[in-house]
């Protein structure tokens, strides 16, 4: 019986933590486990063998950080294949019998677009270590602790290349609010990962067992795929000079039958668990069998942040039509000049007229189509938080927006053509795309009858290559009712027959049915009320006009798409206020609004020239950066708090900062008291080399006004402490992403009290509490990164009053 198979019987109890373990064993604080694999094999080995007697089915090989990038910090890249091998072996060794899941966890740098790391360099490094887990003949490949949908994206795709028959689990790490620091709930997760072709989805690290339950439960509603749960024990703390997780395994232990009964069919621990956490969940879950899941599948699509579904029962999906330069002579121009304000502001507005999804469209003669898509949608992101239809009539367009897209996109579009279903199907399988299929060849039949046999053709080729049917939605075509009136009807037959035969969802573009004809927006308005009727889903509609919006809500009142008229009460109600309120005479924003919002929606493209046209205005330079920047990057850290805006949107903002403020740079040095607040010298400790969140601080500090020495990660203490004295430093900035580097943190404090330095600390990461600041003697604490800026500047004033005193 294969490993899916049985899982599907019985739930399988992975192993929990290896770092701490090995620390028992004699790693030194802030080494790299995954080296000892080679330069110190017997604890591994015994580690392994622990977690198999304790009765875990599956062990995972000591190889969280064994890629190049990851290696390459410890001068050890050019071993990757060996250390990855030699893991294989040691686990077969200490835990015959097991499956041997062949870990492999972050990068340890941000992927473009937020980073620098392009998606196909990781998807390089991803696919080096996942070829050589499997040559080493691993059962099961896990990708784990993943919170950026970009990156595990890369990997999967990465893996799916070379993974051959060998299992796929892919895991992400979720806050306590059920939601990535990127943003992105439990279900998008899921359907993206289902798309991309993973047999197991997983959550792990990041908080205790408690707030996993529910994201456990949120996606056995959302796919059949098997489930893998592995909690931390709790959050770290300082005691007797090491690193300790105080919840204790009984209690960790306790919540295994909920995470059963919540759907997950494979449980294990992750950070602070041990081999008596193992035992315990082994023997509670020794009775209990697998939650069955069945339910059809809706064809859906993503962003980062939300999912939309189509299909009966659900909220009809209204598609912005305006992000197309077909007829807008202007919009076209702005794609010919490289800028995308135009698209932005299109997005923006669409968005705020009730649009669901955007169609992107940015095809001009003689343009880089590939590269106005990617510029398109990256700027898009982090000013609409909803999905969008990639729409090109050439491959590389396609290929280049996925290539920056982070959620599972719509492709526009295959038809009946082979040529077209050659191009593009090889794309919606690899990247796990949805599609649009265009009843069409070589022309548009009249007769419904005709458009479904292309209909079967779409599904028949679809699904021989590996596209199932779930992932199409298909466009019946509203042909021009001037002209052919009864092809016109015959389009509303065919939504409905597309419903009857093949139970897939459909969809119109509703702006060509009038053309040609007087008050298009009753025909318009008409047609869609009608097609609705017949079972459409979705349409790609103008979303300025409001008879489209209200038709919507009223029709779907009678296509059981609005359960207890909620969505229709609230439109009319909001209508009504519209209607209702004077007008405010606010006329257009000023230009300082305008950066402060460019600011909070990372609209880099922009930032520069407004800058210039406010210094044109005569606004001063200094008062652009303390009265208009300053408060508009606080704004972001408090949203970022809430949880209203995610690291996206952070590392945008900051770089829309830093273009803004190197504008005004030069004249901010000529007065009194500039840009110079203070020096902060900030690492990520020795042994660790995760430097995401820091480099966000970095950025976010050196706009602020701070000189920031940024010396890396993987820093030894006494490089921190000669960088802070030889450049004079107030602060010295810590941080640390893995419980076995904390200490690091505390070696720096020690020594700086022992010696009575002049500098204050700070830390933060994932790891660290305030707890565990307080108990270190660190003079403060940043829980997140929107809290770098408040906390800095509270300490620089501290160091204020005591240089006054």
């Amino acid at each position: 019986m294969s490993f899916l198979t049985e899982l599907s019987e019985r739930i399988f109890i992975l192993d929990g933590s290896m770092g701490a373990l090995l620390q028992e064993r004699g790693l030194p604080n802030g080494y790299a486990p995954d080296l000892w694999n080679l330069e110190n094999p017997d604890p591994v080995r015994d580690v392994h063998r622990q977690y198999a007697d304790a009765g875990s089915d599956i062990i995972l090989t000591n190889t969280f950080g064994a890629s190049r990038l990851r290696l390459a910090e410890y001068g050890a890249a050019n071993k990757l294949k060996q250390i990855n091998h030699a893991a294989v072996r040691l686990a077969r060794e200490g835990a015959p019998g097991c499956v041997i899941a062949g870990d492999i966890g972050p990068l340890g740098g941000i992927m473009a677009p937020s980073g620098e790391i392009s998606f196909d360099e990781g998807m390089g490094i991803f696919r080096e270590q996942a070829r050589a887990l499997v040559e080493a003949g691993v059962d099961l490949l896990v990708i784990e602790t993943m919170f950026d949908l970009m990156e595990i994206k890369a990997a999967v795709i990465a893996a799916n290349e070379v993974r051959k028959s060998v299992p796929l689990l892919a895991s992400m790490t979720f806050n306590t609010d059920g939601v990535t620091d990127t943003g992105t709930d439990p279900v998008t997760a899921a359907c993206v990962l289902e798309g991309l072709g993973v047999d197991i989805i997983g959550i792990n690290c990041s908080t205790g067992p408690g707030p996993m339950v529910d994201v456990v439960e949120r996606l056995a509603a959302t796919t059949t795929l098997p489930i893998a749960v592995e909690p931390n024990a709790g959050l770290p703390v300082h005691k007797g000079g090491r690193t300790v997780f105080e919840m204790p395994m009984e209690k960790v232990a306790s919540y295994a039958e909920s995470f059963a009964h919540a759907g997950a069919d494979i449980i294990g621990g992750c950070c602070g668990t041990t081999p008596d956490y193992i035992r315990l969940i082994s023997k509670s879950l020794q009775n209990i069998r697998p939650k069955e899941r069945q339910f059809e599948k809706a064809m859906s699509f993503t962003s980062r942040m939300v999912s939309l579904q189509a299909g009966e029962g659900q909220p009809f999906i209204k598609i912005g039509e305006k992000i197309n330069p077909t007829g807008r002579k202007s919009f076209a121009q702005s794609i010919k000049d490289g800028r995308v304000d135009m698209i932005v502001s299109d997005a923006r507005k669409q968005y705020e007229s009730g649009a669901l999804a955007l169609d992107v469209n940015v095809g001009v003669p003689l343009v880089d189509e590939a590269r106005s898509m990617e510029k398109a949608l990256v700027a898009m992101q982090n000013v609409v938080p909803i999905p969008v239809v990639i729409d090109s009539s050439y491959v590389s367009a396609l290929e280049a927006g996925l290539k920056v897209y982070p959620g599972r996109a719509l492709l526009n579009s295959v038809n009946g053509e082979s040529e077209r279903l050659e191009e593009v199907t090889p794309l919606v399988k690899r990247y796990g795309t949805s599609v649009i299929a265009l009843l069409t060849e070589d022309e548009i039949p009249e007769l419904a009858v005709d458009r479904l046999k292309i209909a079967e053709k779409i599904l028949l080729y679809l699904e021989d290559n590996g596209v199932p049917k779930d992932r199409v939605i298909f466009d019946c075509l509203a042909l021009v009712v001037s002209a052919m009136q009864d092809g016109a009807r015959q389009t509303i037959e065919t939504v409905r027959e597309i419903k009857r035969q093949f139970g897939c969802p459909t969809l119109l573009g509703v702006s060509n049915v009038s053309f040609g004809l007087p008050q298009r927006r009753v025909i318009n308005s008409s047609f869609l009320a009608m097609a609705m009727g017949a079972g459409l889903d979705a349409a790609i509609i103008n979303p300025y006009d409001e008879s489209i919006t209200r038709t919507v809500a009223a029709a779907s009142l009678f296509c059981g798409r609005d359960p207890q008229c909620r969505v229709y009460i609230d439109m009319m109600e909001v209508s009504e206020k519209t209607d209702s309120k004077p007008e405010t005479g606010a006329g257009p924003k000023t230009t300082t609004e305008k950066i402060a919002a460019a600011i909070l929606e990372g609209d880099k493209d922009s930032i520069e020239n407004l800058v210039k046209l406010a210094l044109d205005e005569g606004h001063d330079a200094l008062a652009l950066f303390v009265d208009v920047m300053t408060p508009s990057i606080r704004r972001l850290g408090d949203l970022f708090a809430q949880r209203k805006k995610f690291i996206p949107h952070l590392v945008a903002a900051a770089d829309t900062m830093k273009r803004g403020v190197a504008v005004i740079d030069p004249l901010l040095k000529k007065l009194q008291g500039g840009s110079d607040k203070g020096t902060i010298v900030f690492a990520t400790v020795k042994g660790d080399i995760h430097d995401i969140g820091k480099n966000i601080c970095v950025i976010m500090l050196s706009n602020f006004g701070y000189k920031v020495i940024d010396l890396g990660k993987n820093v030894p203490a006494e490089e921190i402490l000669r960088a802070a004295r030889e450049d004079n430093a107030d602060i010295i900035a810590l941080s640390a992403l893995m419980t076995t580097t904390m200490m690091q943190m505390k070696v720096i404090v020690d020594e700086v009290r022992e010696k009575n330095l002049p500098y204050k600390i700070m830390v933060g990461g994932a790891v660290v509490t305030k707890t565990f600041s307080d108990e270190i003697g660190a003079d403060a604490y940043g829980k997140n990164i929107g809290e770098i800026i408040p906390v800095t500047s509270s300490l620089m004033e501290s160091i204020e009053r005591q240089g006054t005193v």
